[in-house]
């Protein structure tokens, strides 16, 4: 929606005026056009410079053909990013689960509104009354009453199967309004895939593989890591400039699991803004390409005022905004070392892909704003120094809270109990076991066993009955694990603090197994 009378215009002309003709007509104005493909470059250049990244690749597509491909820095050591370098492009995976779903209610195998548990019948969550109301289309918008990331330590880095998850997802607590509150949620998008499975006789990933990966001739891109070939142009993901290992998904995959390049990305980005449709193959329909792209969950911050930012929704598996008077459908993807955005300005037929593999999602912003800024005949290298400025800022504040955190230890305490009476088997009721055991060294070492491959540690005492752990993953900052006392002053159960927005380790409470 472009504005309030423009939202109301499109919800009552949807069954007046033809889909694929209302995608092209939304935020149509005059005297815009796409920056050059020599000005791209100099942008390209300038943001890979001054903020820092690893590699860096850029595509601009207008009018259905591609106005640049650039690329900047390394994929790997010695060896350049390029437009064709695949990279895990994260939550950007989540329009294709979408698409995947639109492809299932254009053959009639389901309906937006359909109950989940008709399809899924084991499906639960914690809430019975919600369990019996959440639809397809519930689970696609970011509604479904669970708060953003909520969750999500069950399929990270874990050895859980979809199907372990969505058995664990039943008891995870509702804390926000059914329908009415956004909250970014992975765990649906699992079960949307689940039930793409069982209408399709296809996993999820061999479904978008088949049916719009090889059709649009994005024949190197997979649906996840473990099917990348061997010797393919393919990112390494970085943090703080360090090669760290990728995360190969288990479960979760329909949520972000996809490896694409910024090349084949603009054949996806061509398809959907020509209604959904490549060289004459149909992938979905305008109708709901429609659906798709319109507002279902609000996202704008509240008390914003009279703002653009109060238009800011949610559709099915794309957020909506205003920029300048022109709708803007995107999303942005992040997983460790790999950040991605797709933005799309449908009403104009523009959009472009940015892919970095790096651990800073300033840089792919920045460059959203300059491109825009661009297209409205503004200056875009302006913004991308205004930002690049603004981003020193945020990177001297992040370090001074990890040193003020530091900071807060109390020196001169010692554990209440010998160190041998911390070790044991502990158990969270909905993450799973932990187990915390005595190393030969005589130091604890913790273990969550469902990610028994990525979240492990030796713990260092800190103070009082908190040690410190450094996971070997580089994404997460250091975790104090902090102990509790039952009535008796026996060692009865931990908690984890670990402050990262992406991950709730705080709802973790692990109860010591006797």
């Amino acid at each position: 929606m472009n504005a309030p009378s423009r939202s109301y215009w499109v919800r009552f002309t949807l069954k007046l005026v033809p889909a694929a003709a209302l995608l092209l007509s939304i935020g149509a104005s005059a005297a815009q056009q796409a920056p050059t493909a020599e000005r791209i470059q100099e942008l390209v250049q300038a943001a890979g410079a001054d903020y820092g990244v690893k590699g860096l690749a850029v595509a601009v597509v207008q009018d259905g053909g591609i106005v640049a491909e650039v690329a900047y820095g390394e994929a790997s050591a010695g060896n350049p990013m390029t437009p064709m370098t695949l990279t895990n492009i994260a939550s950007c995976s989540k329009a294709f689960t979408a698409a995947a779903v639109a492809m299932c209610v254009d053959e009639k195998l389901l309906a937006w509104d359909d109950l989940v548990i008709d399809h899924l019948p084991e499906f639960r969550m914690s809430d019975p009354w919600i369990t019996a109301h959440m639809t397809i289309r519930d689970l696609l918008s970011h509604r479904c009453g669970l708060a953003t990331f909520a969750g999500d330590l069950l399929w990270y880095g874990s050895d859980y199967s979809d199907d372990e998850v969505i058995r664990r997802l039943a008891k995870l607590p509702i804390t926000q309004s059914f329908r009415s509150e956004f909250g970014y949620q992975n765990l649906m998008y699992l079960v949307a895939g689940k039930i793409i499975e069982r209408k399709t006789d296809q996993t999820w990933s061999d479904f978008v593989r088949k049916r719009i990966m090889i059709p649009l001739g994005m024949n190197q891109s997979r649906p996840e890591a473990q099917s990348v070939s061997e010797g393919a142009d393919r990112a390494l993901p970085h943090i703080d400039g360090e090669v760290i290992p990728d995360h190969e998904f288990q479960a979760c995959k329909p949520a972000a699991s996809i490896y694409s390049s910024a090349h084949e990305l603009t054949i996806w980005m061509r398809a959907l803004m020509a209604g959904g449709t490549w060289q004459t193959k149909e992938i979905v329909t305008p109708g709901s390409l429609v659906e798709m792209w319109r507002p279902h969950t609000n996202t704008a911050p509240s008390g914003t005022g009279w703002r653009t930012d109060d238009f800011k929704s949610y559709g099915l598996g794309w957020f909506l905004s205003i920029d300048r008077g022109n709708k803007i459908v995107e999303h942005d993807g992040g997983m460790p070392g790999f950040l991605s955005k797709v933005s799309l300005m449908p009403g104009k037929r523009f959009g472009f892909v940015l892919l970095n593999n790096s651990n800073d999602g300033i840089v792919n912003e920045a460059l959203k704003r300059a491109l825009y800024a661009e297209y409205a005949g503004e200056d875009g290298m302006k913004i991308l120094q205004r930002i690049a400025t603004i981003k020193k800022r945020i990177d001297s504040d992040a370090k001074k809270a990890i040193a003020k955190r530091e900071g807060q230890r109390r020196e001169g305490t010692s554990a209440s109990h010998e160190i041998k009476d911390y070790a044991g088997d502990y158990e969270d009721d909905i993450y799973g076991e932990a187990t915390v055991s005595l190393t030969e060294a005589g130091e604890l070492s913790l273990v969550l066993v469902p990610a028994k491959r990525r979240l492990f540690g030796t713990m260092k005492h800190w103070h009082n009955n908190t040690f410190r752990v450094n996971f070997p993953d580089k994404f997460l900052p250091f975790a104090l694990v902090s102990f509790k006392l039952d009535s008796q002053s026996n060692v009865a159960s931990f908690k984890i603090d670990c402050p990262i927005a992406d991950f709730d380790f705080g709802a973790l409470d692990f109860q010591r197994k006797h």
